[in-house]
């Protein structure tokens, strides 16, 4: 068991040296969307936004090999069914028969798009928020149909950097290098010369000649000045592309959550054990994709509502391991593997509207301040989480086993040790955000939204621990108050950014609307629920 231990983790460790490869096509940089990515990121974000999915699985087709093959063969790009309408009503408007698959090609949306012109004209002139679901659909459909046929003629693709010197910070594509006649600088002749010699070779099906042309490209891209870019962080962000560490975490929260069960069943300390392994190793792979996205994007993890899903989960995950440590009853296991699993799909959600590892707005981008501030504020997050849940988890045990009274004390002071911890990040985190206000926006507080409900945190916590230490909340009120304490935290976090006001107005989507308000009512109907049941049977205990 400790030999397999030891070459899981070893496995881990140099699992990250695989990037460190020979330059692939899927590396070579592109400007796009304001930041220089591989055009593996380039070609995934796109075959996205068309299809639905990163990759054409049906016919086992990657996303950087879809986007040569439609360089290469235009028409036949044409003619594969890559453009993915869910909705009959948009179909209809084109003229096209409703299709289950709900997959179109270019050449099937083109005449029915030309023929609504003047609709989409219409649409067009309407700001965002007063287009019907059908008429935002209809404008994405049209949009996409125009990059697309950009893309298949090389129109989009920004592959050419600027001169040395120049003060234009513009790439252009390989087409505009051409027929704009430029006076080249030596690596850009050399790029060209070798992205042409590839695409040669890959018509040829020669591969001898692709990896000779590659490696021409990247000694053209070592001639440009560094501070453009970095080939080495082009390779991690086209590594982390494939690997999908993300999902790797996935997979061994769920094992974790499976063999926990199973040892409820049978052979529990064997099979907690390796429960609590396979947690760490999913905890280990969810850290190690957090560090490379820091790498690449030179900025704290949490800058966007994606990466705080991902942070405030990898915390999560953490206080569950530490937790777990301590009690070495499942409990721990139970947290964690729960409750990265629930973050990482609402993460997976987020992740499906595009890139990730997108642009900041300049506010976003700033200081020293914002990154203290938003790491220890989500810190503060996924402590007073791991407290709630951990009170949903006292009440339905004093359901299951209310008199089992030293289990629900030992659970009972965790939860309070959490709250403490969640207490002290959340304070600390919002006296940060003031002295990043005050640095940014010349106020250190401003009754912001975002701030208020920062601040609300604060309070429920300072309210529900006066409670506990004064003798008003005793240990079933408390799991109440922290359980509800879930609601407010997921209000500061999401909630605020839907009133559409105030300086955090930014980073958010109609969809989080929905969502939420089915999460804030299922708390209700659960922590409620729960609280009115355990006092029942506390009280049936009493007089048994």
């Amino acid at each position: 068991m400790n030999k397999n231990i030891k070459l899981i983790f070893i496995i881990i460790f140099l699992l990250p040296l695989s990037y460190v490869s020979s330059f692939t096509i899927g590396d070579i940089p592109i400007q796009d969307e304001g930041r220089i990515k591989p055009l593996d990121t380039y070609a995934r974000n796109h075959l996205l936004a068309f299809y639905g999915k990163r990759s054409i699985s049906k016919i086992n087709l990657s996303a950087t090999d879809w986007l040569l093959n439609l360089v290469l063969d235009p028409e036949a790009g044409k003619n594969l069914k890559i453009f993915n309408i869910r909705n009959p009503e948009v179909v209809s408007s084109i003229f096209l028969d409703w299709s289950t698959d709900h997959k179109y090609s270019f050449n099937q949306i083109l005449p029915g798009l030309r023929n609504q012109a003047a609709l989409l004209s219409i649409i067009d002139e309407k700001p965002n928020n007063q287009r019907t679901t059908f008429e935002k659909q209809l404008i994405e459909l049209s949009s996409n149909a125009m990059r697309f046929e950009e893309i298949s003629y090389l129109k989009s693709l920004r592959l050419i950097p600027p001169n040395i010197g120049s003060e234009d910070e513009e790439w252009i594509s390989p087409l505009e290098f051409i027929l704009n006649g430029l006076n080249p600088d030596n690596y850009q002749n050399q790029i060209l010369n070798s992205l042409q010699q590839y695409l040669a070779a890959r018509m040829e099906n020669d591969e001898s000649a692709m990896t000779s042309s590659l490696v021409l490209y990247e000694s053209a891209l070592k001639n440009i000045p560094k501070n453009l870019f970095n080939i080495d962080t082009l390779k991690k962000e086209t590594w982390l592309n494939q690997v999908n560490l993300f999902y790797i975490s996935l997979g061994f929260y769920l094992f974790a959550f499976l063999m926990l069960g199973f040892s409820w069943m049978s052979n529990p300390n064997t099979l907690r054990k390796l429960s609590f392994l396979s947690l760490i190793i999913g905890f280990f792979a969810h850290g190690y994709g957090i560090i490379l996205r820091m790498i690449i994007m030179s900025r704290p993890p949490v800058s966007t509502l994606y990466e705080s899903v991902l942070f405030v989960s990898f915390i999560v995950i953490l206080f569950a391991l530490i937790l777990e440590y301590f009690r070495k009853d499942g409990l721990g296991i139970f947290v964690g593997a729960v409750g990265g699993t629930i973050f990482h799909f609402i993460g997976f959600n987020y992740a499906s509207d595009g890139d990730t590892l997108n642009m900041l707005v300049a506010v976003l981008n700033s200081n020293f301040w914002l990154a203290t501030h938003v790491t220890t504020i989500t810190m503060g997050y996924g402590a007073s989480l791991v407290a709630g849940f951990i009170g949903h988890l006292y009440l339905v045990q004093s359901i299951r086993e209310p008199s089992n009274t030293a289990y629900l004390k030992s659970v009972y002071n965790n939860m309070f040790g959490v709250t403490l911890v969640a207490l002290f990040f959340t304070l600390f985190g919002t006296i940060l955000g003031g002295i990043w206000a005050d640095q940014s926006w010349g106020r250190f507080w401003g009754w912001d939204p975002k701030e208020n409900g920062a601040l609300l945190i604060v309070l429920w916590q300072l309210m529900m621990i006066h409670m506990r230490l004064s003798g008003l909340a005793k240990a079933q009120d408390f799991a109440l108050g922290m359980s509800l304490n879930n609601i407010i935290v997921a209000m500061a976090w999401f909630g605020v950014n839907l009133l559409q006001v105030g300086l955090h107005s930014y980073g958010f989507d109609d969809g989080v609307a929905k969502n939420l308000f089915i999460f804030v009512g299922a708390e209700l109907l659960f922590s409620f629920g729960m609280y009115y049941w355990s006092k029942k049977k506390s009280k049936r205990s009493i007089s048994i």
